[in-house]
């Protein structure tokens, strides 16, 4: 198949844009969790992990499973092959590089996404938008795990979205594909496994019935529960305990969940959450009850606090430039220059975001809800949307939402071009 010219240089583009910016930039390996937070264990642990010495806290000296493994092992597996191979010694740089390539490679399966959906001149135009889009542009010179989730995601969604569904089904083999990629982005981040709900949904809408909606579904997700079973595994074993994912999951449940919390972050230490000096495992298991009880004996609290994180979750989308500046060596950023960096991502969000609008009211009114592709990427967005609402209000966690909003302003924009080149044709 002849590629197509236009998305060449948009991907060109994009690449460009990125490479660009991690070499202006330069960063540094972080040095210390304050402040680099997240980044800080990210990279440590794939370090630990590419020496061969295991997934062991830096801060207990025991084995953890508090991140998913799926992140660090990625960068683990990066670092290792930079350690015995030529290549340049600098692990920074090629996280960097590989969050370019991945990057890069998500802009060109949103036009995949978005041609499906609004044709071609939808899927270029929502390609554009995601390949200039500033605050993702700013996090591959970071070490922040959306930009490779963002990836994985996306390629999982298009190979279903990709099917010709007026034939039918999926194949057999296109499930199996859908669920060894899905299975990678779960590692990475959990929230994306509801994309296998979506799936069960798009093979009612292409009428199905309910059983064979359900065989299909259930393709994926064995696939799925297969890849975690190393995992889990492994952590039945060094941790004495259940955990198909992370150990995280009771603090970021248990934090925004007490009479006194504002929708924001806090550390879990407070009357809401269990005594943090409890192992690992058993904090979590207790974080998580904890949180449950919370919810189920303050039903309208949890609806205030939703509304206060869907606030902070879409308030703003300039964090890119915070998690470079934490990183190693102190702010590579001067201070003017990044308020500047910042008000451009924010202006950029909040016009994607209302053209994001137009693209679903585009959809709804020419008869998407009839389409099982259209299914399939309205639901896999509402669930990164949704699972975030139920923790806690954090502006990363729409990242993964942002390529959704780049490819229905593509539609939408499409949508305008051609309901303006209709008024110029003669009557």
């Amino acid at each position: 198949m002849r590629a197509d010219p236009t998305l060449v240089a948009i991907v060109a583009v994009a690449f460009a844009l990125r490479l660009a910016w991690v070499l202006v930039v330069s960063t540094s390996p972080p040095t210390n969790w304050i402040p680099s937070g997240d980044q800080y264990s990210y990279w440590y642990y794939g370090r630990e992990i590419a020496a061969g010495r295991g997934y062991v806290s830096y801060i207990t000296g025991q084995p953890t499973a508090y991140y998913p493994i799926g992140f660090p092992a990625i960068l683990g597996a990066l670092f290792w092959v930079v350690r015995i191979t030529p290549l340049p010694d600098n692990y920074m740089l090629a996280a960097n590089v590989l969050h370019v390539v991945v990057g890069t490679a998500s802009v060109a399966l949103a036009y995949v996404i978005g041609r499906r959906l609004f044709g071609r001149l939808g899927g270029l135009l929502g390609a554009v938008i995601l390949a200039v889009f500033p605050n993702l542009v700013y996090q591959v010179a970071s070490l922040q795990l959306e930009t490779m989730f963002i990836f994985w995601s996306l390629a999982a969604l298009a190979i279903v979205v990709a099917h010709d569904w007026s034939r039918g089904l999926p194949s057999t083999r296109r499930l199996l594909a859908f669920g060894f990629v899905l299975g990678i982005s779960v590692l990475i981040r959990p929230f994306s496994i509801w994309f296998v709900g979506a799936l069960f949904v798009a093979a009612l809408v292409a009428r199905a019935g309910w059983v064979r909606s359900l065989q299909v579904a259930a393709v994926p997700l064995a696939v799925v529960v297969l890849m975690s079973v190393p995992w889990t595994i492994r952590n039945a074993i060094r941790m004495d305990g259940f955990v198909p994912t992370s150990t995280n999951t009771g603090d970021t449940l248990c934090l925004d969940r007490s009479l006194d919390a504002t929708g924001g972050f806090r550390w879990a230490d407070h009357e809401g959450c269990a005594d943090p000096d409890l192992p690992e495992v058993q904090r979590n298991r207790e974080n998580t009850r904890m949180a449950i009880e919370f919810v189920i004996d303050h039903p309208t609290r949890e609806f205030q606090q939703i509304w206060r994180r869907a606030k902070l979750m879409f308030g703003s989308d300039n964090d890119g430039v915070l998690a470079v500046n934490t990183l190693g060596g102190g702010p590579v950023i001067a201070e003017d220059t990044a308020a500047s960096l910042e008000d451009v991502a924010d202006a950029a969000f909040d016009v994607v975001l209302v053209l994001a609008g137009a693209g679903l009211v585009v959809l709804v009114a020419t008869g998407g809800r009839r389409r099982p592709e259209v299914a399939l990427v309205l639901l896999s967005m509402g669930a990164l949307i949704a699972v975030p609402l139920l923790l806690w209000g954090n502006p990363r966690f729409h990242l993964p939402v942002s390529p959704f909003l780049a490819i229905l302003a593509g539609g939408a924009v499409a949508a305008g071009v051609q309901l303006f080149r209709r008024s110029l044709d003669p009557p």
